[in-house]
């Protein structure tokens, strides 16, 4: 079963699966792949079942055909936009997202303390946001189409990088305190984000 390995200095090694990046071990930087490969192995019932169900979400997503009268999604609800061409959505889109994240993660990282020292939008295929080493947060444009309370989610995320660069325990004691439902709202984003996308 081929997946990502990322290390870090967790204590524990622990699986993640979703549409976007597939079957994601993080796991201790001294951990033995031998380790590593026999904890998916107990886990692979487990793992295949996630898997199936990204494929079936994945099978059953709706095409978009680009007519006039089509709905598309916008802050989780559908909606008709003015022009249907794929090229027109992408800039409405873009424009869309750049300006309620940069108005949300304002209202935000005021109430949290948390501080950016920019924000902008990029097209990413595997990720939703970044923080750089020097406080600049970059968004995934199509965070625009998830629901209000999933973009508060991600925005919180990265707004937590400024002070925890890594994910460790103080990062997501932070998350928590800032975000309270972040484990809901990350799981529909691991769940429902291929269906994020024109």
């Amino acid at each position: 079963m081929s997946y990502t390995l990322i290390r870090s200095s967790r204590r524990t090694i622990a699986i993640q699966i979703n549409a976007e990046k597939g079957v994601v071990i993080r796991a201790p930087r001294l951990v033995s792949e031998r380790r590593i490969e026999k904890f998916l192995k107990e886990k692979e019932d487990w793992v295949q079942k996630h898997l199936q169900k990204i494929e079936h979400n994945r099978a059953n997503t709706k095409k978009n055909k680009f007519e006039p009268g089509e709905k598309f999604p916008l802050l989780g609800k559908e909606i008709i936009p003015p022009v249907h061409t794929k090229e027109f959505l992408t800039k409405w889109y873009r424009d869309k997202a750049l300006h309620y994240l940069t108005k949300r993660t304002k209202e935000l990282a005021k109430q949290n303390v948390l501080t950016p020292t920019k924000i902008q939008i990029r097209s990413y295929r595997a990720r939703w946001g970044t923080c750089s080493a020097k406080n600049v947060l970059t968004y995934n444009w199509r965070i625009i189409m998830a629901p209000p309370e999933v973009v508060d989610y991600l925005i919180c995320h990265e707004l937590a990088h400024i002070k925890h660069k890594n994910h460790g325990k103080h990062f997501y004691k932070l998350l928590s305190e800032i975000h309270p439902t972040y484990k809901t709202d990350r799981k529909y984003l691991r769940e429902n984000g291929h269906m994020l996308m024109l």
